[in-house]
């Protein structure tokens, strides 16, 4: 699939928080071979270092950038190292988030509804932002969010997170046309079960009962699909599309 993507952002600098997770490694990567400058951020420097040296190893640029981006300073400190080192920021992929603490709601403490919402909700905004100032005083760019069909429908299991993938999916229509006149886009992703390797216990069989192989299309995407999509909405490709949900998931998951 990567191969298909040569040269669509050549010289485009990109920054993906959540860069070492399933999704985000797939990104940086597929960012990397389609001709971005690329940055990764993450909690872990020794993580982001395990994505960035086999990408920088195929002669891409890529920074490793270890960054808590519930934290507004270091929001702010991811920024300013990529503008110094590659001059601008064009394309911003909200990626960092997780399903935290995965129990009823009446069990749920509020310092751990804070904590998700943080990290799923508020690290959005505070990257949005503070690559938004950066694109507002150049020619624009790309932002790209990516929620959670959890956000799309409901999700008893983890309240604290289909609340804030919702939230990123408003707050992605709101940005959109909040910025539209700075020629930012804004779109979303909303991945449902993805087969990445943090997943592969939970993922269903590849074949049915019988034997037959399930049809691609009701098999959970791998990472690799979420990737390509995300190339597309920071391409060329996707320059009147703005403000939009993107589902990518098995069919069949939000019946």
């Amino acid at each position: 699939m990567a191969d298909t993507l040569n040269e669509q952002l050549k010289g485009k600098v990109a920054i993906i928080t959540g860069g070492a997770g399933g999704i985000g490694s797939r990104i940086a990567r597929a960012y990397a071979r389609a001709g971005a400058m690329v940055v990764i951020a993450g909690r872990r420097q020794d993580k982001l270092d395990e994505v960035a040296n086999p990408i920088r190893s195929e002669g891409h640029e890529i920074l490793a950038i270890s960054t808590d981006v519930t934290i507004p300073e270091q929001v702010d400190r991811l920024i300013e190292q990529t503008v110094a080192q590659f001059g601008t920021v064009d394309i911003m992929v909200n990626n960092a988030g997780g399903a935290m603490f995965i129990k009823p709601p009446e069990e749920l403490r509020p310092e751990e509804w804070s904590a998700a919402l943080a990290l799923n909700l508020t690290s959005v905004f505070l990257c949005s932002a503070a690559a938004g100032k950066v694109m507002m005083a150049g020619t624009g760019g790309r932002i790209i969010n990516i929620s959670s069909v959890a956000g799309m429908r409901l999700s008893p299991n983890f309240v604290h997170y289909g609340a804030a993938k919702a939230g990123v999916i408003n707050l992605t229509k709101s940005l959109a046309v909040c910025w539209g006149p700075h020629n930012i886009n804004v779109n979303c992703i909303a991945p449902g079960l993805t087969a990445t390797e943090g997943v592969a216990n939970w993922l269903p069989p590849r074949t049915g009962k019988d034997g037959s192989p399930v049809p691609p299309l009701q098999f959970p995407p791998d990472p690799e699909h979420v990737a390509d999509l995300a190339v597309f909405l920071a391409s060329d490709g996707s320059a009147r599309i703005s403000g939009e949900l993107f589902p990518i998931r098995a069919l069949g998951e939000l019946a």
